[in-house]
């Protein structure tokens, strides 16, 4: 949970961020969470430190595990209290501090709370507890719902290990060079970015590629619920034959500028500066250089490509082939289906939200727009009270009111497609995909590349993969965190198999 919840949106809306989960860990606090009991139960006897691991269940059968490390007051200040922090490790939260921390024969409580995050975005943990046992059960509330969570003390000297496994994430000594990159968006704004940049062994000079991370505030490994895709992408192209760049995001990591502000052509503007930094490497081929990008990076990759000439081959991961609003359609559609939602209820749904999208890019007065998202806010977070159906409502329509979302509504790569005359793209969508479902996208995508007379354009499914290309048994987002792999192996190796047809000189 981090500014403040790593992956939270709207209820209402799910964009193209990789691990969206429509609200699943943002939701407000019920009144009973928020403040505890007038006379609390006593503490039990403790000797020191107290260590919980727990887990928070998520929709769609994903767990979020958390370790809170909990400090007893102190003997010699009889005004101290409880203190502790919190990791989170499949989204990078460590040693987060907490507040209002209760420890109890009956109960125990937390708080986290960002700094400058209103209140009703604190992420409260209230766990009921029977005659100080060491196992608890509750929930955790924030922004309007309420999810289960239990929790465990740990024994002294008991390891708390609840790390996700991420059997492919590389480890050093590594087969190649990195070094650290800075350049300056080719965008008006000359927005500072930084990056790795991996280089293999040899003198050179070698085919190159930018890997561009989908919608929403991401690093250079494109970093979520403990997986590091773009870390593991490079290294595998690296060790191919191919130097790498990626970069953060701005305002995330040595990043400056602020994402929520950029547009679209800003963020092209961002891949064409970090192709200006390659062209000025002595190591890079600079008649090879390429875009890879995944979900919205795949759609800035084409829209960037039909601008530069430098771009020789665009690599599209789970790329859309419609535009915004009819991506937000598709994607309410199939995880709605998913979760086994009645198709009038689905229906019922859909008319709202493009009653929404619709008043969104009319630039609708927000008074106009919060009847509807009310009315689609109670229909999908069912059972939440009026209080947290209001405090959904008002954080959906802040999230939603930023250059970048109006001009993702207005955006469509179907004409930036059909610019791709003569450059060699490969698009690749997994079949079990539930935010670019790939039964709707691919087709949209063949018929602009046959628009453009591409001849060298591939597009093609990936059977049984998610949105992350990772093997899944649904395609929800909430199994992201618990699947161990990160990216297939095929797809890795349909992405280097493709550009080595390319630029056969990658050794």
């Amino acid at each position: 949970m981090k500014q403040p919840v790593r992956i939270a949106l709207s209820v209402a809306l799910c964009l193209l961020v990789p691990g969206c989960k429509t609200s699943q860990t943002s939701a407000q606090p019920e009144p009973s969470a928020a403040a505890p009991a007038p006379a609390p139960a006593p503490a039990p006897a403790t000797s020191g430190p107290e260590t919980w691991v727990g887990a928070v269940e998520l929709p769609g059968d994903g767990k979020l595990r958390f370790i809170a490390r909990l400090d007893p007051p102190r003997p010699d200040d009889p005004k101290s209290a409880w203190s502790g922090r919190l990791d989170i490790p499949a989204q990078s939260v460590k040693d987060f501090p907490l507040q209002d921390v209760r420890v109890a024969t009956d109960g125990l409580d937390f708080v986290l709370a960002p700094p400058g995050a209103p209140e009703n975005q604190w992420a409260i943990f209230s766990f009921d507890r029977e005659s100080g046992a060491d196992d608890v059960k509750g929930t955790l509330s924030q922004a309007g719902r309420s999810l289960p969570a239990t929790a465990r003390k740990l024994k002294p000297g008991e390891p708390a290990d609840v790390a996700p496994k991420r059997p492919q994430e590389p480890k050093p000594p590594f087969p190649y060079a990195t070094r650290e990159a800075a350049f300056v968006s080719a965008a008006k704004d000359k927005v500072a970015l930084a990056g790795s940049f991996t280089l293999p062994e040899g003198p050179g000079p070698f085919p190159a590629v930018v890997l561009l991370t989908g919608s929403g505030a991401q690093d250079r490994d494109e970093a979520l619920m403990g997986h590091r895709p773009f870390l593991v992408l490079a290294d595998h192209l690296t060790r191919a034959g191919f130097a790498v760049l990626r970069f953060d995001d701005r305002g995330v990591g040595g990043s400056k500028g602020a994402l929520d502000q950029a547009t679209q052509l800003d963020l092209v503007g961002d891949a064409r500066g970090a192709l200006d930094w390659l062209t000025q490497q002595p190591e890079v081929d600079k008649n090879k250089l390429g875009l890879v990008g995944h979900s919205e990076g795949a759609w800035i990759a084409a829209r960037a490509g039909g601008l530069d000439k430098r771009v020789g081959a665009i690599v599209m991961l789970a790329g859309p082939g419609v535009g915004g609003k009819e991506i937000l359609i598709q994607q309410l559609v199939a995880m709605a289906r998913a979760r086994g939602v009645a198709q009038a209820d689905i229906d019922a749904q859909v008319v709202l939200q493009k009653q929404l999208l619709d008043g969104l890019a009319a630039k609708k007065k927000r008074a106009d727009l919060e009847p509807i998202l009310r009315k689609l806010v109670t229909l999908q977070a069912e059972g939440a009270t009026p209080e947290q159906v209001e405090a959904l409502v008002g954080a959906s329509l802040s999230s939603l009111a930023t250059p970048w979302f109006h001009d993702f509504l207005k955006a469509d790569p179907r004409a930036d497609l059909r610019k791709l005359k003569k450059t060699p793209v490969l698009a690749l969508i997994g079949t079990l995909d539930l935010q670019v479902p790939a039964e709707s996208n691919i087709p949209e995508l063949e018929q602009a590349l046959a628009k453009a007379g591409n001849k060298d354009a591939t597009v093609k499914s990936l059977p049984g993969l998610n949105h992350l290309f990772q093997h899944a048994k649904t395609g929800s987002p909430a199994e992201y965190g618990d699947i161990e792999e990160t990216m297939a192996p095929e797809a890795l190796g349909e992405v280097s198999g493709w550009l080595r047809t390319r630029w056969p000189a990658a050794q």
